[in-house]
């Protein structure tokens, strides 16, 4: 139960498993066809132990527990270090998820293990899976443009340090973003030095909560635009890390709005354009 099974979600086939060794007739009724809708009202937020309080008495051996629990998923998280500047190291940038639901305090199965269970020193398994779809340009000379918000800036501050420890001549422009920049401006003395010394050729920030009207990352980049397209225009590599749910697809439409409107061209064309810069790589995403 500690390292092997997932007990922190309810599955379809936990309901299912349940359903079956206690005859539970509510249950049964939501794994009916057409009650999907149902059955996920259900399942939302509960987990393990909601379930068994939920249908006392189901579970009678620990061996019937065990078979209707899946196995615990890995985790990824991007590597936020570079080979060539942190050898023999890796550097990973995890938010610890604690949130509340059905009246109780729940926590992100990685995250607070890494950070309530995990002591300076301790082992623990890892592997390394890689995204070929997701890399800096083969030209060092060429531009690049990060959109990172939140624990989004993982890999592009391993970018940011491969392109210094390698000696890369292009230029870096960095969008990032959070709620508030008191408490959630991460890496902020390495980015800010970094923008200081010119390796970081832009840095812009969204910090949502700390002003009356929020502003988002995909908000700089309208405010900038005609510097965006000239950077596009001159063979940048546009990168975008973090949130699909909502970020990335603001990002995406942001961008085919700046290429309708600078291009002065049909949105048919501008998202032709973008689809492009897809194909040969230069609109590259790593979104979860």
């Amino acid at each position: 139960l500690r390292h092997q099974l997932t007990v922190t979600r309810v599955t379809r086939t936990m309901v299912s498993r349940c359903a079956e060794l206690g005859d539970v007739a509510a249950l049964r009724e939501l794994l009916q066809a057409g009650n999907q809708a149902a059955l996920d009202v259900y399942v939302h937020g509960r987990d393990l132990v909601d379930l068994l309080r939920d249908y006392p008495g189901v579970i009678q051996r620990p061996a019937d527990l065990a078979k209707m629990l899946p196995t615990l998923a890995r985790r990824l998280y991007s590597i936020s270090s570079s080979p060539a500047a942190h050898a023999g190291r890796i550097h990973t940038t995890v938010s610890v998820l604690r949130y509340q639901a059905h009246e109780r305090e729940r926590g992100g199965v990685c995250s607070t293990h890494l950070s309530d269970r995990t002591e300076t020193g301790d082992r623990l398994p890892i592997y390394i899976q890689a995204n070929k779809k997701f890399r800096l340009p083969a030209d060092a000379a060429s531009p690049v443009i990060m959109i990172g918000p939140g624990t989004g800036i993982a890999p592009f501050r391993a970018f940011l340090h491969e392109r210094r420890a390698i000696g890369a001549t292009g230029r870096n422009w960095l969008f990032f973003g959070d709620r508030n920049a008191a408490t959630d401006f991460l890496y902020r003395e390495e980015l800010e030095a970094m923008r200081d010394d010119k390796h970081l050729t832009r840095l812009d920030t969204a910090f949502s909560r700390d002003r009356e009207g929020k502003v988002y990352v995909q908000d700089r980049m309208l405010e900038h635009v005609a510097q965006l397209w000239a950077w596009l225009n001159e063979g940048a590599y546009f990168y975008v890390c973090g949130d699909a749910s909502r970020m990335a697809k603001d990002v995406d439409r942001m961008l085919r709005q700046i290429a309708q409107e600078q291009s002065g061209h049909s949105q048919e064309v501008a998202d032709e354009y973008v689809e492009k810069l897809k194909e040969q790589k230069h609109y590259q995403r790593d979104i979860y």
